[in-house]
Protein backbone atom coordinates (compact mmCIF):
# COMPACT_ATOMS: atom_id res chain seq x y z
CA UNK A 1 0.00 0.00 0.00
CA UNK A 2 1.23 3.16 -1.36
CA UNK A 3 0.08 7.14 0.07
CA UNK A 4 0.41 9.55 -2.56
CA UNK A 5 -0.31 13.55 -2.08
CA UNK A 6 -2.57 15.90 -4.34
CA UNK A 7 -1.31 18.59 -5.35
CA UNK A 8 -2.40 22.42 -4.54
CA UNK A 9 -3.08 22.14 -8.60
CA UNK A 10 -4.76 18.83 -8.48
CA UNK A 11 -2.71 16.20 -9.78
CA UNK A 12 -2.10 13.27 -8.30
CA UNK A 13 1.24 11.12 -9.31
CA UNK A 14 1.24 7.25 -9.32
CA UNK A 15 4.28 5.71 -7.89
CA UNK A 16 6.49 3.89 -10.70
CA UNK A 17 5.63 0.48 -9.33
CA UNK A 18 2.02 1.17 -9.81
CA UNK A 19 2.21 2.53 -13.44
CA UNK A 20 5.07 0.12 -14.66
CA UNK A 21 2.13 -2.29 -13.81
CA UNK A 22 -0.72 -0.81 -15.33
CA UNK A 23 0.33 0.93 -18.43
CA UNK A 24 -2.08 2.94 -19.20
CA UNK A 25 -1.81 7.28 -19.58
CA UNK A 26 -5.62 7.63 -19.41
CA UNK A 27 -8.21 6.49 -17.23
CA UNK A 28 -11.94 6.89 -16.72
CA UNK A 29 -12.55 8.57 -13.29
CA UNK A 30 -15.35 7.63 -10.99
CA UNK A 31 -16.63 8.99 -7.79
CA UNK A 32 -18.07 5.66 -5.53
CA UNK A 33 -19.50 7.72 -2.34
CA UNK A 34 -16.34 8.98 -0.16
CA UNK A 35 -13.59 6.86 -2.94
CA UNK A 36 -12.27 7.75 -6.25
CA UNK A 37 -12.21 4.85 -8.75
CA UNK A 38 -9.26 4.88 -11.43
CA UNK A 39 -10.24 2.75 -14.87
CA UNK A 40 -7.44 2.35 -16.99
CA UNK A 41 -8.35 2.80 -20.93
CA UNK A 42 -6.78 1.25 -23.61
CA UNK A 43 -4.69 3.25 -26.00
CA UNK A 44 -6.85 3.76 -29.32
CA UNK A 45 -3.49 2.31 -31.24
CA UNK A 46 -3.08 -0.56 -29.66
CA UNK A 47 -6.89 -1.42 -30.37
CA UNK A 48 -6.38 -1.26 -34.13
CA UNK A 49 -6.99 -4.95 -35.83
CA UNK A 50 -9.17 -6.09 -32.71
CA UNK A 51 -12.03 -4.88 -34.30
CA UNK A 52 -13.47 -5.04 -37.60
CA UNK A 53 -15.33 -2.34 -39.16
CA UNK A 54 -17.45 -2.31 -42.36
CA UNK A 55 -16.19 1.15 -43.51
CA UNK A 56 -12.74 2.71 -44.34
CA UNK A 57 -10.93 5.17 -42.33
CA UNK A 58 -11.81 7.83 -45.61
CA UNK A 59 -15.71 7.22 -44.84
CA UNK A 60 -15.38 7.42 -40.88
CA UNK A 61 -13.70 10.72 -41.78
CA UNK A 62 -15.93 12.23 -43.95
CA UNK A 63 -18.82 11.22 -41.58
CA UNK A 64 -17.35 12.59 -38.64
CA UNK A 65 -17.21 16.11 -41.06
CA UNK A 66 -20.72 15.57 -42.01
CA UNK A 67 -21.53 15.10 -38.19
CA UNK A 68 -19.65 18.08 -36.95
CA UNK A 69 -21.20 20.11 -39.42
CA UNK A 70 -24.49 19.70 -38.87
CA UNK A 71 -23.68 19.73 -35.08
CA UNK A 72 -22.52 23.69 -35.51
CA UNK A 73 -25.68 24.74 -37.56
CA UNK A 74 -28.29 23.11 -35.13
Amino acid sequence: MTIVTLSSRGRLTLPAEVRSKIKATKFLVLLEDDSIRLIPLPEPLKLKGSIKIPWTLDELEEAGEEFALKRAEG
